[in-house]
């Protein structure tokens, strides 16, 4: 209902083909049931949700019905990504960066409660995905073989989407093909990878990676370095909560 007066089609008791105005009004409601509970399709452990049209930008993604399998006997945290509006679950929490759903207690083969976390605030979903956190940096000079070029501690929580935006240019060419390791904490992330008399870099995040508050990045030269690709300006493109 819009307020005391309804801008809305309502059903008299005496109507026929009630179900023409209800599928109508359910129509016109649907963005706001984007990844709500599909009733249909929730058995057991399967955990059945709606799509819909999740807009970042200018970037439309159409999200399909879907399912998810939980895990039984815990808490399960079911979560769509802030730039792609594909759905995930796992028993850890809400990832930093994510659009937290549903709350989920299971026991052993089924569903004991749920608790639906959504909001329907278009502009602060559409905050979600476009709130950025660029970090960028710059390396003079050719590097080393396996130096670690860059470090960038983080002073808070944010997330590197699986193919995020964002890559590198140089100012000198390289000669061959050439491969830089991203780290978090050590463990690799991705790559930024040069192509033989390139100067202009692609970037790759293996997948949605949550960065927090105290973790440390590290970007290092392959061995052996490229001879002469030189004078590094790179951004990695993150998004935060």
């Amino acid at each position: 209902m819009s307020n005391s007066t309804t801008l809305l089609d309502t059903i008299s008791a005496n109507q026929a083909s009630k179900e023409v105005v209800v599928n109508a009004l359910f129509d016109a409601a649907s963005p706001a049931m984007l990844w709500g509970r599909r009733a249909s399709t929730c058995n057991g452990l399967t955990w059945g949700y709606y799509g819909g049209n999740y807009q970042t930008g200018s970037t439309a993604h159409a999200i399909a019905n879907g399912t998810v399998t939980l895990t039984a006997s815990t808490t399960n945290y079911v979560y769509a990504d802030a730039s792609t509006g594909a759905v995930s679950v796992n028993t850890s929490g809400f990832p930093a960066g994510s659009i937290p759903l549903y709350s989920i207690v299971t026991g052993s083969t089924t569903v004991s409660s749920y608790t639906d976390v959504r909001s329907y605030q278009p502009s602060a979903v559409a905050s979600a995905a476009g709130s950025v956190y660029d970090v960028g940096g710059y390396i003079s000079g050719t590097p080393a073989d396996g130096e670690v070029v860059w470090k960038f501690y983080s002073p808070r929580a944010w997330t590197l989407p699986a193919g995020a935006p964002g890559g590198a240019k140089s100012g000198a060419a390289a000669t061959g093909s050439s491969a830089f390791t991203f780290a978090k904490n050590g463990t690799s992330i991705g790559t930024l990878s040069w192509s033989a008399a390139g100067t202009v870099a692609t970037l790759s995040i293996t997948s949605s990676t949550s960065i927090a508050a105290g973790d440390l990045l590290t970007l290092t030269a392959p061995t052996p370095a490229d001879a002469t690709l030189a004078d590094i300006a790179f951004t990695l493109a993150g998004t935060r909560p």
